[in-house]
């Protein structure tokens, strides 16, 4: 339960427990002073409607959408940990972690279609069928961008390439990749810039993830995880039934999308590597067409 404190500034004081009031989690009497205000404000008033309508259209697509295991895990994560504040006030990243579960990097919600971004589906013919071994092996890397790109918002950070370098922390990408840095920089010229280059875990997996962003809003990751192989899990997309793409100096590419992200996959013998954006296809899979041979060869020289 939680008690409103009213001796700060009126709109901003019960504002804050906007998502506390539509969820029933308000005391009797906090709960009558909030529908006190509302009676005398009707800036107020539009925005808890705005707010309830918005929770309402996210709730439907939860509910009648089932997201991958995987990313449903990291979203209820980053939701305890970040509560009260996460649903207090910032209704904006609300948003974002309940897209997130879709798969889906968008803010607006609208009259948006929600539905044609639940599941993987090809177009144009580039893959007939996907399979459902194909889809995990593309998740791995789109799992990894939803959680640091959209749902810890790490594109808003900016680590200099001589803070990466003297980074000694388990974050720090280490000798191994350090030198990725400015040669994905000089490789994809003004177009876009290199934020962040580090290591993170999601799911008890670990990845090296380069954050980019460029004009009019892009987000991109270059994604570099180690390969699984079990006697029940093989992830090569040499050993499932897909057909790249396009080629790279002879690096077989693989693409699909998850709504408006799209996802271009490629491998070395011990390494899975992913270009992830909210680029359209074609420039997707020029930017992976552009970096697969140079950190193709990086993996390579790891795995002598």
């Amino acid at each position: 339960m939680n008690v409103v404190n009213f001796n700060e500034r009126a709109c901003e004081r019960y504002r804050r427990y906007f998502d506390s009031y539509l969820d029933n989690e308000l005391l009797v009497e906090t709960n009558q002073e909030v529908l006190q205000h509302l009676n005398t404000c009707t800036e107020c008033t539009r925005i808890l409607e705005a707010r309830a309508r918005v929770k309402q259209l996210v709730k439907n697509a939860v509910t009648a959408q089932n997201a991958p295991p995987e990313l449903v895990t990291a979203v209820r994560a980053q939701l305890h940990t970040e509560r009260p504040g996460f649903f207090g006030f910032n209704t904006a990243r609300w948003m974002m972690a309940a897209a997130a579960v879709l798969m889906v990097a968008a803010v607006g919600i609208g009259t948006r279609q929600w539905t044609r971004f639940a599941q993987f589906s090809g177009d144009d013919g580039v893959f007939q069928t996907v399979s459902d071994r194909v889809q995990d092996i593309l998740r791995v890397g789109l799992v990894d961008h939803v959680h640091c790109v959209i749902l810890a918002q790490q594109w808003k950070r900016f680590v200099s390439f001589d803070e990466m370098k003297a980074n000694t922390r388990p974050s720090a990408l280490g000798p191994e990749f350090i030198d990725l840095v400015p040669v994905v920089e000089s490789k994809l010229g003004s177009q876009f810039k290199l934020v962040l280059g580090h290591r993170c875990v999601v799911n008890k997996r670990e990845y090296i993830h380069f954050i980019l962003t460029g004009d009019k809003g892009v987000l991109l990751s270059l994604v570099i995880t180690k390969k699984k192989s079990t006697e029940t899990v093989n992830e090569s997309f040499a050993q499932v039934d897909a057909e790249a793409v396009v080629r790279a100096s002879g690096i077989p590419i693989y693409r699909e999308h998850q709504g408006i992200l799209e996802v271009a996959g490629f491998e070395s013998d011990k390494y899975l590597a992913y270009i992830v954006s909210n680029l359209d296809r074609d420039k997707n899979l020029n930017v992976a067409s552009v970096l697969a041979p140079l950190v193709y060869d990086h993996l390579h020289k790891l795995e002598i």
